[in-house]
């Protein structure tokens, strides 16, 4: 019995370990970054975000409900929610999201849901890296369409977005790669050593 226990906590442990990457917090300027997950989206988000009592923090993450105003019929490439946690403060945060470079040069909507129900649109352009940024002054859920019709013929009229940049991200992928390479490096350990143990 222990033999199953073992393999079972273990097989997890692998599983659990990815989705650390999926939600992240932040509370210095710096920001995070997360990736919606069977997507390439991620949005960055970085401001300055300040707390009396130094446990506030915005919080990012997926999220499987999308804004409230995008229109029937639209699906969006991701939705996010972000939020303040405990006392965080913040005045102006910049939201980038990337979209993929195949995206340049179209028109892009952020459709916006606040905690209150009320909504709002943002309509810009995909820059020449594949990003969207907007600055919130209101924290909601974010849903991101792309009008692929609108993607330019060889990249006319492309611009490169100098309005924000992406931060240093506060859940770094590499590590989190890593660390799941050494779980599940240790729980094929573990089925090798409990079927050694089983054969002999």
């Amino acid at each position: 019995m222990k033999k199953i226990v073992s393999m079972v906590a273990a097989a997890m442990m692998v599983m659990a370990l990815p989705g650390v990457a999926v939600a992240a917090q932040f509370s210095s300027p710096s920001g995070t970054t997360v990736t919606a997950p069977g997507t390439n989206v991620a949005l960055s988000v970085s401001g300055d975000v300040s707390s009396a009592s130094g446990s506030g923090y915005i919080s990012v993450e997926p999220s499987s409900v999308v804004a409230s105003n995008v229109p029937e019929g639209v699906t969006p490439l991701a939705s996010f929610e972000v939020v303040a946690e405990g006392d965080a403060e913040f005045t102006e945060l910049t939201l980038v999201f990337s979209v993929g470079t195949q995206y340049a040069g179209a028109n892009a909507t952020v459709y916006i849901t606040h905690g209150d129900g009320s909504n709002d649109v943002m309509e810009t352009t995909v820059a020449a890296d594949g990003t969207v940024a907007i600055t919130v002054d209101r924290l909601s859920v974010f849903s991101i369409v792309v009008d692929e019709s609108t993607v330019p013929a060889d990249g006319e009229g492309v611009t490169t977005d100098t309005s924000a940049t992406s931060p240093a991200t506060g859940v770094v992928i590499a590590p989190v790669a890593a660390i799941t390479a050494a779980a599940a490096a240790g729980a094929g350990a573990v089925a090798v050593t409990i079927r050694k143990k089983v054969t002999k």
